[in-house]
């Protein structure tokens, strides 16, 4: 799945342009509820307007007045942006690294050719899909021994037992070092069917069962 995938087109984003005064780019924020726009002229993506920056430079740095500036002289110009054929990876990884209200989607092998945003609400729904929620099932969480050949070896005897795999996500990562890697790897099952039979399935190739739950969705 890629970026173009999941974004919203430029044609339904609230945006503002670089001649807004701050006033008027509060106004909008405060008209759809946002607390950050994209600041795009034309088809071509400048940054983003934050209004955490408006009231920083008003309240603290005292430095503008907000019926005169305008959005050029506050907004960010160093948020990452995306491509449309990056990976959806690369904008999780996005939001995983940085407090961002949205990723802005750029047109491929372009600077500044607007498409879209991408917004974390987004991305949280991919995962929350992805881990089969809104779908009743039993839910087992695995502690594999290793991993290159473990995933293959426990989907085929699952499904030698007659359950129906509805979720298989991997988790993996080092706890001391907060980044993914493959020393320690989980495994979060949900399916229907024989519980005892995934069990006794699982166990056979060596999988710890480190959790047995069942989930209603």
């Amino acid at each position: 799945m890629y970026c173009r995938d999941i974004m919203i087109d430029r044609k339904e984003v609230i945006s503002v342009t670089d001649d807004f005064t701050l006033a008027k780019a509060i106004d909008r924020m405060e008209l759809y509820g946002m607390r950050a726009l994209p600041v795009v002229n034309y088809g071509r993506y400048h940054g983003v307007i934050e209004k955490s920056s408006i009231f920083e430079h008003i309240y603290i740095k005292r430095d503008v007045d907000l019926d005169v500036a305008i959005v050029r002289d506050v907004m960010r110009s160093n948020i990452q942006v995306v491509y449309a054929s990056d990976f959806i990876e690369k904008a999780a990884v996005a939001f995983r690294n940085h407090r961002y209200q949205f990723l802005p989607v750029m047109m491929d092998d372009t600077e500044d050719q607007f498409l879209g945003i991408i917004t974390a609400t987004t991305i949280l729904n991919i995962l929350a899909s992805a881990l089969g929620l809104g779908h009743p099932a039993h839910r087992l969480t695995l502690q594999l021994p290793g991993y290159k050949g473990e995933l293959a070896r426990i989907s085929r005897a699952l499904y030698q037992s007659g359950v129906n795999i509805t979720s298989f996500v991997t988790v993996s990562y080092e706890e001391s070092r907060d980044v993914f890697s493959d020393s320690s790897v989980s495994v979060v099952l949900k399916f229907e069917g024989d519980l005892e039979a995934a069990l006794t399935a699982c166990r056979a190739q060596g999988a710890v069962i480190t959790h047995v739950d069942r989930f209603e969705g």
